[in-house]
């Protein structure tokens, strides 16, 4: 199987501000940290969904496909469909993965990975609590390029059973959406 990744780093922020996913966080955007992760699994590429202009693309470009979404302002489901409409041909199965989560480790993304069929979908679970990035073979490829609005993909998770991917990565559950959550991943980053 060959899996690649959608890196979502196009959304509004509206709780925090457009640039958000520019923040520092350990010298870094905030964004980097999710792309670094991406970068250390064993995926073919990565795709990342940006807006026009964004002052991010300096910091994704070297290790990721630039997927320019004008019409981000739609909400996550946009931003997903544009860039799963650029998935390449040869990949079986896509992690889709959050600019907001820094601290997914490659590790779980590799075990993602591992359960990989064109029929999946494979999510993390800590502590018996369904998390992200989250896996989707190629049997769901249209169906994400017809995404709207601010879901993601969730709406396709409807009525569907995943498969779950045990793991203690606590990163799975962690997104920064909220000043509180940047400085307590600042914290987590200096402890």
């Amino acid at each position: 199987m060959i899996v690649g990744a959608i890196l979502l780093a196009a959304g509004s922020a509206r709780r925090m501000g457009n640039d958000k996913l520019g923040m520092d966080l350990g010298g870094r955007p905030l964004v980097a940290h999710a792309l670094q992760s991406l970068c250390g699994a064993a995926l073919d590429g990565v795709l990342a969904a940006v807006p026009p202009g964004s002052p991010l693309a300096q910091h994704l470009a070297a290790q990721a496909t630039l997927v320019q979404v004008f019409d981000h302002a739609e909400g996550m489901g946009r931003s997903l469909a544009r860039a799963a409409a650029l998935i390449p041909a040869h990949w079986d199965a896509v992690v889709v993965a959050l600019g907001d989560m820094p601290f997914v480790r490659s590790e779980t993304i590799d075990r993602l990975v591992d359960c990989a069929a064109p029929d999946a979908i494979v999510r993390p679970r800590h502590e018996g609590r369904p998390g992200n990035p989250v896996l989707w073979g190629r049997s769901y490829f249209a169906a994400l390029t017809g995404l709207r609005g601010d879901e993601g993909g969730r709406s396709l998770l409807r009525g569907r059973q995943p498969t779950y991917v045990d793991c203690d990565d606590a990163g799975v559950l962690f997104d920064v959406d909220t000043p509180e959550a940047l400085a307590e991943a600042r914290d987590r980053l200096r402890g």
